[in-house]
């Protein structure tokens, strides 16, 4: 049931480049753009196929190998940082301090490093995306019916990647589509590979565009039938639905969010047991519920920088384990956590004596997280190099309770909730809850289910929740901060505005 992210990586981008100038220059494939077209009509795979299959994850951030940037679920590790439930509750010299400290809001401006690697990353999703879409001819060119399977196949996995990468840079770069975002300027628009330079297009446009691409990636796999349980390095109509319901709820179109989570629900019915999800570490794509998932062993980016060489605390070697760097889960939560729960079990109750393989025993404070506390894969290989699950069907059953909510559909929100939090703690019953008391309720729940996977920044914004750490037991610095612009950054300057002079609006300080 393994499913792997197919576009290249900026890495992998680089190496079609030079790829293509083979193509152009090998005396036996000096073929002009006309007959490579005759070559895509005819045969796809030649051209198109190793674009949609040569990388099977997203690695590295585009044009950096910096530890705290390293991958996507590295950038949304930081995130999490800027937030309320997760805690550093040690540090490995300097890593992460000023993320975790918010003392001041520099991560944010259009000159801070890492906000450039955001905005680099999705853009090249973004170009990567075009560029298959640009090689893509009209079905009607077509006489095969198996060609034109596989071309909307391949057109449906850029549509998946370029409504992915739109939905994070508007999460990012603008405020919330709901509180105040809808009328500001997005981001720009690129819906060609070669196209000139743009401006920030409307926030309503870019959303308008990413739900048109999610949608027509949904059509068009559904029409080539594509396996979405396959072990295949492709997308499937499961992971183009995630994007979409992610989206839909953002713009609070909610009868198209509960269809879009809805679909992947049905293809994912089974949950993750209490063993499963307490002691895999969130490493395994083989559990049920995965939907989109790296697998490292197909993978060249797995290192002490890599998700779980921060997040699983019990590895040697990484900075997240025996170096020390270390986090946990914010006590409020964690109270919050019915003792009934099984996910209450992915965070210690009390401190516990650890041993790193070469190491003196240290110890691990209360609160800290094993939910990423995965086994080594084999005896030769480092723990920090593991599968990573980037969709799981957890979330879509929490963000389909919620916009039933958000609808006015408490009885369904109820239902769903219960079909989650029933399974994750039997005592759970199904809950009498209505209106706001309903939303928050689905909201603490989402926290829980989610703690560490990289939602809690983006869901604060949707929520219009701020932060603020008072009042907590094991937080060690306590910002107060208010929803609203500061959780918006501006756009960079180095990566963009000083390229590109149509921008002329920039996001406030």
């Amino acid at each position: 049931m393994k499913k792997y992210i197919a576009i290249l990586s900026l890495a992998g981008l680089l190496g079609l480049t030079s790829c293509n100038d083979k193509l152009y220059s090998d005396p036996v494939n000096n073929l002009t753009q006309d007959q490579i077209l005759e070559v895509i009509k005819r045969d796809p795979t030649k051209v198109l196929g190793p674009m949609v299959t040569g990388v099977e994850a997203f690695p590295g951030a585009a044009g950096t190998s910096v530890v705290t940037y390293f991958n996507i679920h590295v950038f949304n590790l930081v995130m999490d940082l800027r937030g309320n439930d997760m805690v550093q509750s040690q540090a490995a010299g300097s890593w992460y301090l000023n993320e975790y400290r918010m003392s001041d809001f520099g991560f944010r401006n259009e000159t801070a490093e890492g906000n450039g690697y955001y905005w680099a990353q999705f853009y090249a999703h973004v170009y990567k995306a075009n560029q298959l879409l640009d090689l893509i001819p009209d079905f009607e060119e077509v006489n095969d019916p198996e060609v034109i399977k596989l071309l909307k196949q391949y057109k449906a996995s850029a549509l998946t990647l370029r409504a992915y990468a739109y939905t994070y840079l508007m999460w990012i770069y603008q405020d919330d589509y709901l509180h105040g975002g809808k009328d500001k300027p997005g981001v720009p628009l690129y819906l060609d590979a070669g196209g000139e330079a743009q401006g920030r297009a409307p926030s309503q446009d870019v959303w308008n565009c990413i739900i048109s691409d999610a949608q027509e990636a949904v059509n068009l796999f559904n029409e080539t039938g594509v396996d979405p349980k396959a072990a295949a390095n492709d997308f499937d109509a499961t992971v183009a639905n995630v994007v979409l319901a992610r989206a839909a709820i953002t713009v609070g179109d909610w009868e198209t969010a509960i269809n879009a989570a809805k679909a992947v629900i049905d293809v994912y019915p089974t949950l993750m047991d209490e063993t499963e999800y307490t002691t895999k570490g969130f490493a395994d794509l083989t559990l049920n519920e995965v939907i989109l998932g790296y697998d490292y062993t197909q993978g060249k980016q797995a290192s002490t920088s890599s998700f779980h060489g921060w997040m699983n605390i019990t590895n040697t070697g990484g900075y997240g384990g025996s170096q020390g760097g270390w986090f946990s889960i914010d006590q409020r939560l964690y109270d919050q956590i019915s003792n009934t729960d099984y996910r209450k079990k992915n965070f210690l109750a009390e401190p516990q004596e650890w041993t790193y393989t070469g190491f003196e025993p240290m110890t691990h404070p209360k609160y800290s997280n094993y939910k990423f506390s995965a086994p080594a894969k084999t005896e030769t290989t480092p723990d920090y190099q593991q599968d990573v699950i980037y969709m799981r069907v957890s979330e879509m059953i929490l963000l389909k309770a919620e916009a039933e909510a958000r609808s006015g559909n408490d009885q369904a929100a109820q239902q769903t909730l219960y079909t989650l939090a029933h399974a994750r703690d039997p005592q759970y019953t199904l809950s009498t809850k209505t209106g706001d008391e309903l939303l928050k309720e689905i909201q603490l729940q989402t926290r829980i289910e989610l703690w560490g996977e990289g939602f809690e920044y983006y869901n604060n914004k949707r929520w219009n929740i701020g932060v603020d750490r008072s009042g907590s037991a094991n937080h060690t610095f306590f910002p107060v901060l208010e929803p609203g612009k500061l959780f918006t950054y501006q756009i960079p300057l180095n990566n963009e505005i000083n390229y590109n002079p149509l921008i002329t609006e920039q996001n406030p300080l």
